[in-house]
């Protein structure tokens, strides 16, 4: 459900269709989600596999997240392939493969 509304959101903004107050509120509020780790997955100092490692989310572990979805590196994990990773808090911050996590609004 997180990833619709973000998917909405994001293509309301880059059709105008929301106020200019209305997206400096979104963005703003840019860490008001949270991921869920499905397996363990490597937290990235940037949106690719050959960034430096900073730690890892456990199964199971959370972490407060970006409510957009980053277009990186493309990478196979967690049972299919993507290049979308969510920028996370967690480990001082850095990017997760969006395949790996559950992600919640």
């Amino acid at each position: 459900m997180g990833r619709r509304l973000t998917v909405i959101v994001g293509a309301a903004l880059a059709l105008g269709a929301l106020a200019p107050a209305t997206a400096t509120a979104t963005a703003a509020h840019a860490n008001a989600c949270t991921v869920v780790a499905r397996q363990t997955v490597i937290v990235r100092a940037s949106a690719t596999t050959g960034s430096t490692a900073k730690g890892q989310l456990n199964t199971g572990d959370s972490s407060s997240a970006a409510c957009t979805l980053t277009n990186g590196g493309s990478y196979s994990a967690c049972g299919g392939s993507s290049s979308g990773w969510i920028h996370v808090t967690a480990r001082g911050g850095g990017y997760v493969a969006e395949r790996c996590v559950d992600w919640y609004a």
